[in-house]
């Protein structure tokens, strides 16, 4: 087991040495590796904290690209570079295009403008008229699960401990004591800050992109 897991334990009152129920195995340890993974997924995907960097080519005519990261999943795009121009370039959605262009799909030229479609696809606005530039994308990585003691967790250490009590507070909430969990769940909540927000629920933190309202010429 690792660190995670064998605090897991003993908060729960677990003997780590000598486990009763959750064994220092794979097998053994699968419900509380499980629970840290989650854990650590959506911590992950709340916070944005994992940001990875990526390059890439754009080909002429190529308006659509899919991504396939080798360490965990495609989070979103918190922003994206033209390494030839120079530029940045800023963030859309098909809503605006189809105001701004309905023939948004035709046109063709220097990328201004880039936008993600479903889990793994990221659009450029207009298709690249040549394949001589390069994108580098800083991306929200969400990371794979953990299958091991010995595999890397990709959690910072500032929220080792969040991830821990949501951990507990669904051993508790699978033992049915719905007190514990709440209390764990509590926790979790509190360092992460988001407790605060649950309380005040005019200040709930949200995820928040730089778009517009409205359509607005993207040149």
């Amino acid at each position: 087991m690792n660190r995670l897991e064998q605090t897991v334990l003993e908060i729960i009152g677990e003997n780590t040495s000598s486990p009763d129920v959750f064994t220092d195995d794979d097998t053994g340890m699968a419900p509380i590796r499980d629970s840290l993974n989650d854990a650590i997924q959506e911590i992950v995907t709340l916070t944005g904290l994992k940001i990875s960097t990526y390059p890439l080519p754009l080909r002429q005519a190529q308006m659509f690209y899919r991504f396939s990261l080798n360490t965990g999943y495609f989070g979103w795009v918190v922003g994206a570079w033209s390494v030839n121009r120079r530029r940045r370039l800023e963030q859309t959605d098909l809503v605006r295009l189809n105001a701004y262009d309905t023939r948004w799909m035709n046109a063709s030229g220097e990328p201004r403008s880039y936008f993600q479609i479903g889990l793994d696809v990221l659009g450029v606005y207009p298709k690249p008229g040549s394949t001589s530039n390069i994108l580098e994308l800083k991306i929200v990585e969400i990371p794979k699960a953990y299958t091991s003691d010995t595999a890397r967790v990709n959690l910072r250490a500032d929220f080792e401990y969040a991830a821990i009590n949501y951990a507990v507070a669904e051993y508790w909430a699978g033992r049915g004591d719905a007190n514990s969990a709440t209390d764990y769940f509590g926790k979790y909540l509190a360092a992460l800050g988001l407790d605060e927000g649950l309380r005040n629920r005019d200040r709930i933190p949200r995820l928040r992109t730089e778009k517009e309202n409205w359509p607005r010429d993207t040149a």
